[in-house]
């Protein structure tokens, strides 16, 4: 009876975690930027770090690809 109490125990758990989770995730996705939206602006180093680059400069002109990552 007692792996029964557990396994119904652990169900409530799962189930409770997942409308938390739900609604994290939900609250997450009405801040995102959606297909279309102008992507929020801001200025970054180049990669010599001499020089600062501003997304909205490219604004009009050629499409832009972020690439954020390691390449190690």
């Amino acid at each position: 009876m007692n792996v029964i109490a557990e396994l119904f125990n652990d169900a409530k758990f799962i189930i409770k975690f997942r409308i938390k989770v739900t609604k994290q995730l939900s609250q997450l996705n009405k801040k995102a930027p959606k297909a279309g939206d102008l992507a929020p602006d801001f200025t970054l180093s180049d990669v010599t770090g001499t020089e600062s680059v501003t997304l909205s400069d490219f604004r009009g002109g050629k499409p832009v690809a972020l690439v954020f990552g390691s390449f190690t």
